[in-house]
């Protein structure tokens, strides 16, 4: 066993933070979950105030999964959290599996949140995690992910953090949690009092003036004075007499550096030795690793060891031994002479391999060793090839520390910078990948590295929202003639979606026609998928709805038939989005639950974003906007934590269209500012989601002529362009008024036009006969052709047209009678779907309704009926999961609902809730 030297320091001049973090646990330990960062210079106490805080939080009965994060845990996926897990205490076999979990993200964190939320149904948890800005890139994503979807369950997230320059995915991580709200404890320099208790505890004696006066050069910094006074009494430059402490000598220390020199220098020459080889070795280390290095015995260290530990140099981790602290290691490390150095990274490599360490552990050493660049260089690669599928980033940044020792002129180097870029790209760090390719381009590769390359940075930039570069890299790799026909399929396919977003029709469906046809010539399966799915978009903005069918259901059977890449591309999206445009809402709801599932089972977590836009289109299209605002709202949930901003646009611009029809305009101006914030940043979307939701706000709030000059692009797109209303058949009439509003007939005239050439294309669809009807009816003032638009959307499901077609027929019908039952009808519609400025509109018409709803001090009155579903199950017991279950709905949803709902009533966990809830039912 490893001796343990003297208990370390307690915590001093710190109940001000000990008291928050305290309160914190309690709350936890009542079913409140959340986050709490502590935040601190190295060596300013902060694991020490975490160490007592974790004690606390043990005697309120929270179990305790807790690690410090180490350098090296950035390649290794999910280690830092799934090494927490595992050492949970009390003990449990509930998160024995996270070991061994597979490469499917997707699955795993599914997986990982239905297991804390049943460990935590039992006792509430606390998961600490020290050094956070070292935590692994999945583990990150993990975090962002668990800490939404477990916010109703008591889990209370701890991170304790120093801030570093550099944006390493653990840093990310917590300066997210801060933006979004999350408490943060930033721990400064001690005062006097808090220096002087240290001191004379450090020392066992009261200390005098001398003391403090040397103490005031480590700032407050309790490692640095806890290392200085052990310093001062191994060097004998202490005097203790008569209890108290006085500094005697000249020789004193004026520098961390020369405190920890000074500590050495106490220390026997064998024990110095062992500490000096030890500095080469991050983290933890074992004995027998540190016997290897020293080319001696286990046993024979144990005399060092103790004198190392008692001296506060090194601490038992209980399986091994670590630096007291990092600062102290990278002291003595400092103090090594070159060749030294050298010699103990070069065995440290040795050991490492045999030992079968991380690739990029013994890469380090092997570098740092100054031997052995290419083998080094191997292991880099080889190890970011590894990680990359669950952590891109951290590959990327292998990749680099690659290509900066490789030579310029290395045969090998143009491969690894195609390698770089990809990675670099697809970790959405576009600027770093665009000047590296750039470069590389210059420089001069073979034709088919460099059409490698420009796939690569057109499949990123296409991802990211950036549509025009996408579009070029695209064109660019399509110059070369010695281009594989496969290769050729997929730049094809990348540039056909590209030009849709950058609004070009005619090339869309031009470029997804060369795809397919490469792709099946190739037996490049998944770029015919993606080329068909391009076309299906562009006969969808035409108008042509049985194109768009077909282009999609050719592309669905290939990837069911084909399955492989094919099916990762799930041509399902677009499959249910002709549907639905086709007022066939049951097949689309049907196709967007089949096709979510089958996301589920490959992990393509890109995906989830757009099941969540699209399911909620169709949801508002039904009129049923709460489900809609809880699906949209999860959706952009799941991209801003996938990094997804291109897919955050539109479903942010969904909330803000949602956010006007329930007369919520200053929320819809804040998502309105964030979607721009996005989009100035490069990202292109479909005007028909980012200028709509930008000129139906200005409608509802600034008026008509404002909208008209926003919504120019779109207008003056029509009829080629049809986009807007084959997606929503009523923004037809809504885009009429708007311009006769603001004194444009032409244009709504253009609008008339555009919804009859939909309509005659597609006779067979009622809500597009519907919509000319209305749009006819508003500009001309019609009562026949707005009565024929009513009866055409109550052959639809289509509620919110069919509401603002009664309005605007009341408007124009004379008998009076008449006209206000169609108002009421139209009131009785806004009022089930919950379009709040409708109705506040129809009411001032009406006045207000006879209450058919409880008291409004009820609970049940302050729940839409979809979040009241949800309360009850969780009033049942039921878990977010089982919940997702029953309802046919995502987890990710099921956590919107749940947010909204203890937002409406003013409490923050599940036991509230259902306190509430059996209340109400007493009652």
């Amino acid at each position: 066993m490893i001796p343990r030297g003297v208990d370390s320091l307690t915590t001093f001049g710190r109940d001000r933070e000990l008291a928050i973090l305290r309160k914190t646990f309690a709350d936890t330990a009542r079913g409140v979950g959340g986050c709490v960062v502590l935040t601190g210079s190295a060596g300013i106490g902060k694991s020490h105030l975490l160490r007592e805080a974790i004690d606390e939080a043990r005697r309120m009965g929270l179990a305790v999964a807790k690690r410090a994060a180490f350098e090296l845990d950035r390649a290794a996926p999910f280690i830092t959290l799934a090494s927490a897990l595992q050492q949970v205490e009390p003990s449990t076999s509930t998160f024995g599996w996270v070991a061994e979990a597979g490469e499917n993200q997707y699955q795993t964190l599914d997986r990982l949140s239905a297991a804390l939320e049943d460990f935590v149904a039992d006792q509430p948890l606390a998961v600490a995690i020290d050094d956070a800005q070292w935590t692994d890139e999945f583990s990150a994503l993990a975090v962002r992910e668990l800490v939404t979807s477990l916010a109703s369950s008591p889990v209370r997230w701890v991170f304790v953090r120093r801030p570093l320059r550099e944006g390493t995915p653990g840093q990310q991580l917590v300066e997210r949690l801060i933006r979004e709200g999350t408490p943060e404890i930033v721990l400064g320099r001690l005062d006097e009092a808090a220096v002087a208790e240290l001191c004379s505890r450090a020392v066992g004696a009261t200390v005098d003036n001398t003391v403090l006066a040397l103490a005031a050069g480590c700032d407050g910094n309790p490692l640095q004075l806890e290392q200085l006074m052990r310093a001062l009494l191994t060097t004998g430059q202490l005097l203790v007499r008569d209890g108290l402490a006085t500094v005697v000598g000249d020789q004193l220390p004026s520098s961390f550096i020369m405190v920890v020199e000074q500590t050495m220098s106490g220390l026997s020459v064998e024990t110095r030795r062992m500490i000096e080889a030890a500095s080469v070795l991050h983290g933890r280390f074992t004995v027998d690793m540190l016997a290897r290095l020293l080319g001696t015995r286990p046993a024979a260290l144990l005399p060092s060891i103790f004198e190392a530990t008692g001296a506060k140099v090194l601490v038992d981790e209980g399986d091994g031994l670590a630096f007291g602290h990092d600062l102290v290691r990278q002291a003595v490390y400092g103090t090594l002479g070159g060749v030294a150095k050298a010699l103990y990274h070069r065995e440290a490599a040795v050991i490492g391999r045999e030992e079968d360490r991380s690739p990029v552990e013994v890469a380090e050493h092997l570098l740092r060793s100054g031997r052995s660049t290419r083998e080094a260089v191997t292991m880099l690669r080889e190890a970011a090839l590894d990680v990359a599928p669950a952590a891109p980033s951290t590959a990327a940044d292998l990749m680099v520390r690659a290509l900066d020792v490789l030579g310029a002129d290395e045969p090998d180097r143009p491969e690894l910078v195609a390698d770089t870029v990809h990675l670099l790209a697809s970790a959405g760090r576009l600027e770093k990948a665009q000047r590296l390719g750039e470069t590389a381009l210059h420089a001069g590769l073979a034709p088919p590295t460099e059409a490698a390359l420009l796939l690569g940075l057109a499949e990123a930039f296409k991802h990211a929202g950036r549509n025009r570069s996408a579009v070029e890299y695209a064109a660019r790799g399509l110059s070369y003639p010695d281009v594989s026909e496969a290769m050729r399929a997929r730049l094809w396919a990348v540039r056909a979606h590209a030009h849709f977003y950058s609004g070009d029709l005619a090339d869309t469906d031009h470029s997804g026609g060369h795809a397919y046809a490469s792709a099946m010539a190739a037996e490049e399966y998944g770029a015919a998928v993606f080329g068909l799915t391009a076309r299906s978009l562009a006969a969808l903005a035409e108008g042509r709805l049985d194109d768009a069918l077909a282009y999609a259901t050719e592309a669905t059977d290939i990837a069911d038939g084909i399955r492989g890449e094919a099916a990762h591309w799930h041509p399902r999206i677009w499959l249910g989005d002709a549907l639905a445009a086709l007022d066939r809402f049951d097949d689309a709801s049907a196709t967007f639950r089949r096709g979510r599932e089958e996301s589920d089972r490959l992990g393509t977590a890109w995906s989830t974003p757009l099941w969540h836009y699209y399911n909620a289109a169709l949801l508002a299209a039904s009129g049923r906007l709460d489900e809609a605002v809880a699906e949209t709202d999860a959706g952009v949930e799941v991209a801003e934590n996938l990094a997804a901003y291109a897919l955050a646009v539109p479903l942010l611009a969904g909330l803000a269209r949602l956010a006007v029809l329930r007369d919520e305009t200053a929320a819809a101006r804040a998502f309105v500012d964030r979607m721009r914030r996005w989009m100035a940043d490069g990202i292109t979307t479909a005007p028909e989601d980012a200028i709509w939701a930008e000129g139906v706000l200005q409608e509802a709030t600034t008026g008509p002529g404002a909208a008209l000059q926003t919504l120019a692009g779109i207008y003056d797109a029509m009829p080629d362009r049809s986009l807007l209303i084959v997606q929503d058949p009523g923004a037809a009439a809504t885009l009429v008024r708007i311009a006769l509003h603001a004194g444009d007939p032409e244009r709504a005239e253009v609008v008339v036009t555009t919804a009859r050439k939909l309509a005659l294309r597609n006779p067979t669809v009622r809500a597009h006969a519907a919509a000319l009807a209305h749009a006819e009816g508003v500009l001309r003032r019609d009562p026949g052709r707005l009565r024929a638009a009513i009866s055409a959307y109550r052959d639809t499901r289509r509620l919110l047209a069919l509401a603002a077609a009664l309005e605007d027929a009341a408007d124009v019908t004379p008998d009076p009678t008449e006209a206000r039952k169609l108002l009421e009808e139209a009131q009785a519609i806004v009022s089930e779907c919950g379009a709040e400025r409708a109705r506040r509109r129809l009411e001032r018409r009406l006045g207000p309704r006879s209450p058919e709803q409880p008291p409004q001090d009820s609970v049940l009155a302050r729940l839409s009926r979809a979040e009241l579903r949800v309360a009850i199950l969780v009033a049942n017991g039921r878990s977010n999961r089982e919940i997702a279950g029953d309802l046919f709905l995502s987890r990710h949803t099921v956590d919107s609902h749940l947010r909204k709902i203890f937002v409406k009533l003013g409490i923050n966990n599940r036991a509230a809730l259902a306190r509430l809830i059996g209340e109400e039912g007493q009652q």
